[in-house]
Formats: C-alpha cells, sequence, structure tokens
C-alpha cells in the first residue's frame, strides 16, 4: 500500500523532517510567544481563551488557513509544532485547518465554499466539524441527524436524545462555521444516506445560531479542549452549503441523482475523506511528541547523576532499565516516523476515497499512535518527579496523545478494520516454507517480519469466509497481530533504504532485534527461530543499542529541537537555579 517511498533526503534531519525547513522554524518563532504562556494560574476556562486567541495569531503569521489545509506538508507541520509547543492549539486545529477548512476547499465549487473559506481563511470565525453522537459514537454511518429538503434548502434536525452531536470543542462564543454531518431525507421522504453540510453555529457575538442549542460538558484532566453537545431544531441550511463533491444533484423538488454509480459508491466515502488526512496529520504530531519526550528525557538522563553508593554516582542514562527503555523507544519512534513521512508523502497526490489509501492511514494510525503514548509514558516515568511538571512538558504529551488516540473512539477499531483488509488482499499469498532464520543476518531479518505477516493472514482466513458474528469478533486478535506484523515489515524495509545513514544503520538493528525479541514466542511456535537463536538475538541486541548510543547526538541533533524554544527546566545544566527563574517569573505574572 505504501506506493510512494521517501523523497531523497542529503541529510538526517532532512528524513526525519516531513516539508520545508524554513516553514518549521516559522512555525516554532510563532508559536513560542510568551503572550500565549500557559501559567498554573490560568483556569480551565483561561486557557481555552487563551488557545482562541493563540489559533488567530498562529493564523496571522502563516497566512491563508485554506492555503495551509490543503498543502499536506504544511498542514502536518501545523499539527507537529502545535502539539510539540502548544498542546492547546491540537483541538482546535484540527477542527479549524483539517476538518472544515479542508472539506470546504475540496468538496464543493469555489463561490459556494467562499462566503465560510473568507471567514475562516483569517480565523475571524473558527471551524469545527460535528460528527459523532452519542449513539452512533465513531461510526458515523449510523448517525440520526437529519437534513431535511424544504423547497430550497435544508432543515436540520435533532430526532432524539441520542442523536445530538457530541463533544465537538464549540463551548467558548466564538464565531463558528460547522461541517455538520447529516441524513439527507429527500422530498419523498427517502432516506438518502450520510451528507455533509456546512452552516453558522454561532454567530458574529458568539450567540447560537437559530435552531442551535450547545451545552458545554465537563472538566477534562488531560487536555484543554470546550467539548459540548450539540442539538438542531430547525436549523437552515442553503442549497449551496451542501458539500456534494460533484458526484450528485439535487433538483428544485428536493430529489437527488448520483451521477453514476461510482458516484454513488464514491458518496460516504467522499463525505468523509478529511478523517483520512486529520487521521495521519495526528499521527504525525503524536511522532512529533515521542520525538520530543525522548529529546528531553534522554538529555535529562545525560546530565543527572544518580548516588547509588558512597562511592558510585553513575549518570542516569547508564542505569539499564532507563538505557534500554529509552533508546527502544527512540528507535521504535524514528522508524514510525520514517514509515510516517512515507505515508504522507504518498497521501499528497493521491485519492482520498480511493480504499488503499484509507487502509494505509489506518494501519497508520494503530502503528504510530500506540506506540507514541507508550514512549511519553516511559519518557515520563523515567524523569521521575521531573517528568510530572508541565514545564518539563512531557505530562502534556500524555494529553495530546489520549485525545488523538480515542478521537475517534479506540484505536484499535481502525487497526483491526485495516487487518482484515489486508488479510484478505494477502489471501493468495503463502508464507514461505519453515525454517531456521538468523537473526544476525539483515535480510533474514526482514525474512523473518515477512513470514509473520504473511502467516498471520493465512490464519486469520479461517475466519474472513463468513460474514458470522462470532467470526467477525474472533478475527480481530489476528487482525491486530497483521496490522502490526505489516507496519513494521515495512517500516524495517524503508529504514534498509536509508542506512547510507549510519544512524539509520544503527536505529534498524534496534528496531528490528527489539521487535524479534518482542514475538519471541510466536517465531519458536511457528518454528522460526529456537532457543539458540533468542540468546544471540538478546546479545545482539545489547551491541546494536550501543552502537545506537554512539550515535544518539547526531540522532538528537537531526529532530531539530531546541533547549531555549523547549524551556524545560531539566535541559539546563543549572537544574536549581532553571526552576527558581521559573518560579520567580511564574510569581510575576
Amino acid at each position: 500500500m505504501v506506493t510512494q517511498l521517501l523523497r531523497d533526503s542529503a541529510s538526517l534531519a532532512g528524513l526525519i523532517r516531513h516539508g520545508d525547513r524554513e516553514f518549521h522554524q516559522q512555525l516554532q518563532r510563532i508559536l513560542c510567544n510568551p503572550d500565549f504562556a500557559v501559567t498554573e494560574r490560568q483556569s480551565q476556562e483561561q486557557r481555552r481563551r487563551n488557545a482562541y486567541d493563540q489559533l488567530r495569531d498562529l493564523v496571522k503569521g502563516i497566512g491563508s488557513t485554506r492555503a495551509v489545509a490543503t498543502d499536506l506538508p504544511e498542514l502536518f507541520a501545523v499539527f507537529d509544532w502545535s502539539a510539540v509547543l502548544a498542546t492547546d492549539l491540537i483541538p482546535l486545529i484540527s477542527g479549524h485547518y483539517n476538518l472544515a477548512s479542508g472539506s470546504l476547499a475540496t468538496l464543493t465549487d469555489a463561490d459556494s465554499a467562499a462566503p465560510y473559506l473568507q471567514d475562516l481563511d483569517d480565523a475571524s470565525s473558527i471551524g469545527v466539524m460535528l460528527l459523532t453522537e452519542y449513539g452512533c459514537g465513531s461510526n458515523i454511518g449510523f448517525m440520526q441527524t437529519t437534513a431535511t429538503w424544504d423547497g430550497d434548502g435544508f432543515v436540520l434536525d435533532t430526532p432524539n436524545p441520542r442523536a445530538r452531536k457530541f463533544m465537538p470543542s464549540v463551548g467558548i462564543p466564538v464565531a463558528r462555521v460547522c461541517v455538520i454531518g447529516a441524513r439527507f431525507i429527500d422530498a419523498a421522504g427517502v432516506d438518502q444516506g450520510v451528507h455533509l453540510f456546512t452552516a453558522r453555529l454561532r454567530d458574529a457575538n458568539g450567540e447560537p445560531c437559530a435552531g442551535v442549542r450547545i451545552t458545554q460538558l465537563d472538566h477534562q484532566p488531560l487536555v484543554i479542549m470546550d467539548n459540548s453537545v450539540i442539538s438542531f431544531d430547525g436549523l437552515r441550511v442553503e442549497r449551496s452549503a451542501w458539500l456534494s463533491n460533484d458526484l450528485a444533484t439535487i433538483d428544485e423538488r428536493g430529489v437527488l441523482t448520483w451521477r453514476d454509480e461510482t458516484s454513488r459508491r464514491r458518496g460516504f466515502s467522499s463525505a468523509i475523506s478529511q478523517l483520512t488526512v486529520g487521521r495521519l496529520a495526528l499521527s504525525s504530531c503524536l511522532n512529533a511528541t515521542a520525538r520530543a519526550a525522548l529529546y528531553i528525557a534522554l538529555k535529562y538522563a545525560a546530565k543527572r547523576v544518580v548516588p547509588l553508593t558512597p562511592v558510585d554516582s553513575p549518570l542516569m542514562f547508564d542505569i539499564p532499565h532507563v538505557r534500554d527503555t529509552l533508546l527502544t523507544d527512540l528507535a521504535g519512534t524514528v522508524a514510525r516516523t520514517v514509515y510516517g513521512n512515507a505515508i504522507k508523502t504518498a497521501l499528497a497526490g493521491s485519492d482520498l476515497t480511493d480504499r488503499d489509501t484509507v487502509v494505509s492511514v489506518m494501519l497508520a494510525k494503530h502503528f504510530i499512535q500506540l506506540h507514541a503514548l507508550e514512549t511519553v509514558t516511559h519518557c515520563r516515568i523515567k524523569m521521575g518527579a521531573q517528568g510530572m511538571f508541565s514545564a518539563n512538558r512531557v505530562a502534556d504529551y500524555l494529553g495530546v496523545c489520549h485525545a488523538a488516540i480515542t478521537g475517534e473512539g479506540d484505536c484499535h477499531v481502525l487497526g483491526s478494520v485495516a487487518g482484515r483488509v489486508l488479510a484478505r488482499q494477502l489471501a493468495g499469498t503463502l508464507p514461505p516454507e519453515v525454517r531456521l532464520h538468523d537473526p544476525a543476518d539483515p535480510d533474514d531479518r526482514l525474512r523473518l517480519l515477512e513470514a509473520r505477516t504473511l502467516t498471520i493472514a493465512q490464519e486469520a482466513q479461517r475466519h474472513l469466509a463468513t460474514p458470522a458474528l462470532a467470526d467477525r469478533l474472533a478475527v480481530i486478535p489476528e487482525a491486530l497481530d497483521l496490522a502490526e506484523a505489516y507496519c513494521t515489515e515495512v517500516a524495517l524495509r524503508l529504514l534498509d533504504e536509508q542506512t547510507d545513514h549510519p544512524e539509520i544503520a544503527a536505529v534498524r538493528d534496534v528496531f528490528a532485534l527489539h521487535h524479534l525479541l518482542e514475538q519471541a514466542t510466536w517465531y519458536l511456535t511457528h518454528g522460526l527461530l529456537d532457543i539458540p537463536a533468542i540468546e544471540a538475538t538478546k546479545r545482539q541486541l545489547r551491541h546494536a543499542i550501543d552502537e545506537l548510543a554512539g550515535n544518539l547526538p547526531a540522532v538528537l541533533d537531526a529532530f531539530e529541537l531546541d533547549d531555549e524554544i523547549l524551556g524545560a527546566p531539566v535541559l539546563s545544566d543549572d537544574l536549581p537555579g532553571a526552576w527558581d527563574s521559573r518560579c520567580e517569573s511564574t510569581q510575576r505574572h
């Protein structure tokens, strides 16, 4: 499914980064504006308002919202640096740039979109998308909100309490442009499925528009969002505000006609096409938080002296459970960064309704996001008490990870769906003949990963023959295993192509050997490795970790992070002085 691999890159930093370096640097400068610094004295309400002010400042600094929303490298960069430097922005930029502006820019004609895009372009209105409901959750094909034809436009209604839109960020009273998912009920009363419609949810004064009811939800401990419940009672929507993507027409009698059968089949996937972009953008920014967390934790570990005995005070980095955990996480994060960048590059020229494109992004979400959460969690724990404070950044990254992973429900759902598709696609490809492999041989490692992918795909076939619920549930564990195995194999192939960089060669070895040990039981029981090979793999991994440690300064430099911009006290050579300075500054403000 990865049809286009990484663009050539002369530097390690260029391989890690996706997009123009100058734009990335511009974002760092804008997002570090001290006027929007978050302090512990701010209430949740103040932080929410601060985030909207910072979003407007960001839009002012980088220009047209529409231009950024449709330039995928720039869009991904906005997500990445917001997650690293201004975590409160993530819920807002997702709705404003990707879901609202992206949908309007791609799913309707310029004249119809103009009144809304103009307001989104300079952030005089903030964009958001309303899909999920109490009843259907993220399984939005089953939403119940209705859009009924009334002669020259549409009327949106919430037919029952379970059809209320649940948790979009619209609580703060600012002007809102909204893309809403609803079932189109035509003039004959026929349900024509889910379509998208554009409306103003709040007017220029921030008041709910006629036919809209907004109820703000409770406090969230992990991430700052102004989540709300929204219901409609006769919200009028103009005919031109229907986002049809030119796949169908509605005549003056309210009769919908699809262009052709292909258009009918593409209708739903077209309506949710920006979710595909959003999934990858959120995966990208979680990789960014993992890189930043590792940068902070590893640099702290290289300074932190640990008194073990009256005469022994090693660095924290030299303690095996710190070193091994963080360096295997580093290898996994760099591998997923390279993998994610390949998917980003492919996405830029693809049809967002194409099944392979959609599935490739589902796989990326499952492969990247869960590992990012694990990595950030490890960094927080290894940093001990220092990891608890927002000043050191890592604790706040946990909220971003949780929000992204559960933003569409548990991301295991997408992983299992993608795994089922993969299993069907690989049904005709038999695994190689069973034989023992040598984990010291990089080519044999790749063959081991390929054998695992194909074997799991074949084992899953027994549950794919019928649509029975029991089989649909039974195949889920194998589908998830297949998704992970396939992505790991592809990531290793991508790393193999970049081993001219010695740092990537070191990453590749740790990534592959750590995987083999994690799945040692599977490889043993399938006759692909034996006990001596597993013992040899343990020794090889220790050596590979040493090699990666030797390349660590170059890898961290390639992340293009900056101690001063991050501002974490643990990055200072004078930790007590850094905390004194921060506490004094906080008291002054």
